[in-house]
């Protein structure tokens, strides 16, 4: 016997005699798993699984009441997902990302005489038949007097290598500080590549950057969230429309103020971050619209810095950044692709995009 039910577009709770499993994310991407969670493929994705397989003594129970043990055990499955998935989307802006400082490398590695000497008389061994053993004698006390200068020159080019690794960190780091605008990136696009809603800089002038991130269709969100009965027992509700657009502009502010704070963090020149936000959604009507922008907004580390995360609105953050563009229509308040007329320079990187797909 197995039941199944899906509580958002690529979201499926399945309950079957060997246990509970949830599962997010395109058919292709979803994890398949036993015990334990797991994650896969898709702008999140999560998996777990509750029960096991039945032991063959275990007493034999009515279909009815399989049923209601599966019905339960997948209904707090559904609703723990659900949770999860919330907390992932709308919690990401209080992420505390470590500021970018000066490297201090570890010093050099001291030389272990005792293997040195080892290594000396293995070199010197390592051709010398053994049935010639003057000779190995003769190798090794040559091999004992070259030790104080191996010692000597081993130590020397350790200090050396050090030095050298010493002298080109500060030289990237001052690149860095200075906001010499390649090494800016480089930084950057090493510090976005475990994001989960991918991103990459795509100017920088220094004191400014540009980056742009790739943030999912509404689809991402689930149609279901969580409530309780008038008993007070967990339960989902489906969500109206508007209630999901509300949430995916929430999830959107959450991600992007992610960004900039990690973006300030990563590049101590850059006083102004520009976040230009873009979706993929393959169930619109207009093909130019099937990778739009729909979101742009300077950030500036000055106004950052004297947040306090725990207590910001972040969708206030949003549209109070200087040069906000956000289009929502209708009550519902779905959100649209941008009019990027007044901003040529904007709409050749989403012209590009489009043509890099």
């Amino acid at each position: 016997m197995s039941l199944s039910i899906k509580i958002a577009p690529g979201l499926r709770v399945s309950a079957s005699s060997r246990g509970i499993r949830t599962s997010m994310g395109p058919r292709a991407a979803r994890p398949h798993v036993g015990a334990g969670f797991s994650t896969g493929a898709g702008p999140i994705t999560y998996g777990t699984s509750l029960g096991g397989r039945a032991r063959s003594h275990a007493p034999r129970t009515s279909l009815t009441a399989l049923e209601r043990q599966a019905r339960a055990a997948e209904k707090a499955a559904a609703y723990e997902a659900v949770g999860r998935v919330e907390q992932a989307l709308l919690s990401a802006h209080l992420e505390e990302f470590t500021p970018a400082t000066a490297p201090v490398l570890p010093a050099p590695t001291p030389v272990d005489p005792k293997a040195l000497r080892r290594q000396l008389r293995r070199q010197a061994l390592e051709h010398m038949p053994r049935w010639r053993p003057r000779d190995r004698a003769t190798a090794r006390k040559q091999a004992d007097e070259r030790f104080p200068a191996a010692l000597q020159e081993e130590t020397a080019r350790r200090a050396g290598e050090h030095a050298a690794a010493e002298a080109a960190a500060e030289a990237e780091w001052a690149q860095l500080a200075s906001g010499d605008p390649a090494t800016v990136i480089a930084a950057l696009e090493a510090a976005f590549e475990d994001n989960i809603s991918p991103a990459a800089p795509i100017d920088s002038t220094g004191s400014a950057a540009t980056v742009v991130v790739s943030f999912p269709p509404p689809t991402a969100v689930p149609e279901r969230k969580q409530a309780t009965t008038p008993t007070g027992k967990p339960t989902l509700h489906k969500r109206t429309k508007a209630e999901r657009n509300n949430f995916y502009v929430r999830a959107l502010a959450s991600t992007t103020l992610a960004t900039a704070k990690e973006t300030l963090a990563a590049a101590p020149s850059v006083k102004e971050v520009t976040i230009l936000v873009v979706r993929q959604d393959p169930d619109t009507h207009k093909p130019e619209d099937y990778l739009a922008a729909i979101y742009v907004g300077r950030f500036q580390r000055q106004r950052l810095a004297t947040l306090k995360w725990n207590q910001v609105d972040p969708v206030a953050e949003l549209l109070l950044a200087p040069g906000a563009m956000l289009h929502r229509r209708g009550q519902a308040g779905d959100v649209l692709p941008l009019d990027l007329a007044t901003e040529p320079e904007l709409a050749a990187v989403v012209a590009q995009l489009r043509a890099d797909l």
